[in-house]
């Protein structure tokens, strides 16, 4: 054989298997690839997830105040005299018309006495003055005359006997003594403080409401009273004021309470809740809550897909064991568990919580399993 075909033939043979030989790592190197980007693939996340309803809540307006006696008067004394008797001390309860002083007669009964001689005098010229003027011995002038006596006669009379009854000093409605300056003997004069009397049945309590929320406020409205003493009236709104306070912005409101039995004081600190309007909402653990990107208070759901959803929230209600808040929709399958470890867009493992209680495990093993199955993923994926 000639060296020349020799040389031909090894350089076809190195040419055919140079080519062949790319061919084949091609091959092998997408299938390598292939493996890689597979073993790649992070496995979906696991979070529990509670279905719940929306219920219908009261929004309500809570602001403070204190309770204040439905009316206050200081009874004063309209005529002059020593106090002989007092049948009314502080703290007593009274009734419409009751007595509460009596000041001294002294001559006033004989003041009376003296005005009503002087009415029957007046009477008997007035008589015989007409028969004398029906006769013409007597012009109709002068009968005019004892006629004007005889009016200011009975005038003075009238107020002899007025004077005399305001010698007792009554009560002008049921109420409680709360003050009484008067002791026996005391000489009051004309316009004197005899006492002051509250009236605690209605009891008023009067709260300030911010002018943000007063348009939701309306007379006849119901609203619930807690006061100091931990005791709890419900009642209506009886009054809103047509201006606010130039000073705090608010406007004063009062609510009307039934206290026939008196047990709650006037002048103690209230607070009044005012339910305003109903809205749809779902309670929620503070737990449960969460921000998103933006700052917003929100809460992660799951669609029918089984991707994470992100509500913003708005709270309408809270207590110490967690809020109502509103801005999900009625039906909502609410992330529980793991809600911090899955982002918005995601696909995730459904857990579905059960709500008989038998079976469930605490929220704090749920939550210690399920944050350690996410953290054991996300390591065996880097």
């Amino acid at each position: 054989m000639k060296k020349s075909y020799f040389i031909a033939a090894v350089l076809a043979c190195a040419l055919t298997a140079w080519v062949l030989g790319g061919y084949y790592l091609r091959i092998s190197g997408k299938e390598v690839a292939e493996t890689l980007t597979q073993s790649k693939v992070v496995p979906a996340m696991k979070v529990s997830v509670r279905t719940q309803e929306a219920e219908p809540v009261s929004q309500v307006v809570v602001a403070q105040g204190q309770a204040e006696p439905n009316r206050t008067v200081m009874v004063r004394a309209e005529t002059m005299g020593q106090v002989s008797e007092i049948l009314a001390d502080e703290g007593s309860t009274v009734k419409t018309g009751d007595v509460i002083v009596r000041i001294e007669q002294n001559d006033r009964m004989a003041r009376i006495e003296r005005a009503k001689a002087r009415v029957r005098e007046q009477e008997s010229a007035y008589e015989a003055a007409e028969a004398l003027g029906k006769k013409g011995y007597q012009s109709r002038r002068q009968s005019d005359q004892i006629y004007s006596s005889l009016q200011t006669a009975k005038a003075e009379l009238e107020e002899a006997m007025m004077e005399f009854d305001q010698l007792e000093i009554r009560a002008p409605f049921e109420g409680d003594v709360l003050h009484s300056p008067v002791e026996l003997g005391t000489y009051v004069e004309k316009n004197g403080e005899i006492a002051t009397i509250v009236d605690n049945d209605p009891l008023v309590a009067r709260v300030q409401i911010p002018q943000q929320k007063i348009t939701a406020i309306k007379v006849g409205q119901p609203a619930k009273v807690r006061f100091a003493t931990g005791q709890e009236r419900e009642g209506k709104i009886r009054y809103v004021a047509a201006r606010a306070d130039l000073g705090t912005r608010t406007f004063r409101v009062e609510i009307e309470l039934p206290n026939s039995d008196g047990a709650i004081p006037s002048g103690i600190s209230a607070e009044a809740t005012i339910p305003t309007r109903s809205v749809m909402a779902h309670f929620l653990s503070p737990a449960e809550l969460t921000l998103n990107e933006h700052g917003a208070l929100g809460v992660k759901t799951v669609d029918k897909e089984n991707r994470v959803r992100f509500h913003e929230a708005k709270i309408v209600m809270s207590d110490a064991e967690g809020a109502w808040v509103t801005g999900l929709p009625t039906t909502a399958r609410i992330i529980t568990l793991g809600h911090g470890y899955v982002q918005i867009g995601e696909k995730v493992q459904v857990a579905e919580e059960e709500t008989d209680g038998g079976n469930v495990a605490s929220s704090n093993e749920a939550s210690a399993q399920l944050t350690t199955g996410s953290v054991a993923e996300q390591t065996a994926a880097q």
